[in-house]
């Protein structure tokens, strides 16, 4: 289907149900989204847009984050962030029928693709390892996106994937296809289903309040976050969903040196107390968040070589650190 659809052409077949006049559209990428940047043409008012057309790379992600009440619920979150906080976010725009998700037909098929525009958010992303002042930032953003899922009411019908205890067991079983094709060797598969199932025990035993369960950004990671006059600003909610706090720390920890960890969780502490026992919770999500990434890389063929170098790595080095129960996380390797 690729290569039969116009994308310029649907993008402005999108617009054309929104009160907004293109006066330009710049390709931005396409992995889970097919994205455009709309600017306007109004001089007077000139404003940028980002258009998603949700339809991601073949096999890049399961269905369901295309569903039109999967979508429809992230964009609630961002609407609510918006109206309740002063968080920079991008938030949606209604279409001329008053709704945030526009379905549009491609031309000479049955199949219709869900569309969404959001306000853009401006920002730069960062081309080098964060300061520590900006890691601070980044911890303190993301504390707030969980003070604010700890208090705000979902609305009836509200639907996202969870990051849960039975979510990584399918990441685990998308690992196992690879052992077949020599991705990954039998002894670093079985080191990986032991601490599956030790990381399993500590999501079970850590209780669902909403103080430690709510909706996160799930992928708060380099791209995801931008500044802007010193503050940090989060975008790209497609992959927010329901999870523990912890996991999306550990999620955001994994793209950060030891010493900007520490800065952030300082940051995230500033905000929301995290409970006493931390680091050893943080350290299992951690290893659960890698693997879960790496069940997303095996399902994209040209990922394959990395992991045949980077799942080593972490089973010997990672793994059986915290197997061991020696600490990893906030120390240099």
């Amino acid at each position: 289907m690729e290569s039969k659809i116009d994308w310029n052409s649907l993008a402005l077949a999108v617009l054309a149900q929104y009160n907004v006049s293109a006066a330009r559209l710049v390709f931005l990428g396409h992995s889970e989204n097919l994205t455009f940047r709309i600017d306007t043409r109004d001089a007077e008012n000139c404003k940028s847009f980002l258009l998603r057309i949700h339809h991601p790379i073949a096999q890049f992600r399961d269905r369901i984050w295309q569903q039109h009440a999967v979508i429809e619920s992230e964009l609630a979150w961002l609407t609510a962030l918006h109206q309740d906080t002063d968080l920079v976010v991008p938030y949606p725009v209604q279409n001329l029928n008053g709704t945030f998700v526009t379905s549009v037909a491609i031309d000479h098929t049955s199949e219709t693709l869900n569309c969404t525009l959001l306000n853009w958010v401006d920002g730069s992303p960062l081309d080098t390892e964060p300061t520590p002042t900006q890691a601070w930032r980044v911890g303190e953003l993301m504390a707030r996106l969980h003070q604010h899922a700890s208090l705000w009411e979902l609305p009836i019908g509200f639907t996202r994937p969870k990051y849960d205890c039975e979510q990584l067991y399918i990441s685990l079983m998308e690992l196992r296809s690879l052992v077949d094709t020599g991705t990954i060797s039998i002894t670093d598969f079985a080191v990986l289903e032991t601490v599956v199932q030790r990381i399993a025990q500590v999501m079970t035993a850590l209780e669902k309040t909403r103080q430690s369960w709510g909706l996160i950004h799930a992928d708060l990671n380099e791209n995801n976050y931008i500044f802007h006059a010193g503050e940090a600003r989060a975008i790209d909610f497609s992959c927010c969903g329901f999870g523990y706090y912890l996991y999306d720390i550990a999620s955001t920890l994994k793209h950060l040196m030891p010493g900007n960890r520490t800065s952030f969780v300082n940051g995230y502490q500033s905000v929301c107390q995290l409970p006493n026992e931390y680091q050893n919770m943080l350290e299992a999500f951690f290893i659960g968040a890698t693997i879960d990434n790496f069940a997303f890389l095996a399902l994209q063929p040209n990922e394959h070589n990395y992991l045949s170098q980077d799942i080593p790595y972490v089973t010997a080095k990672l793994c059986s650190r915290y197997l061991k129960g020696e600490p990893f996380l906030f120390k240099s390797r």
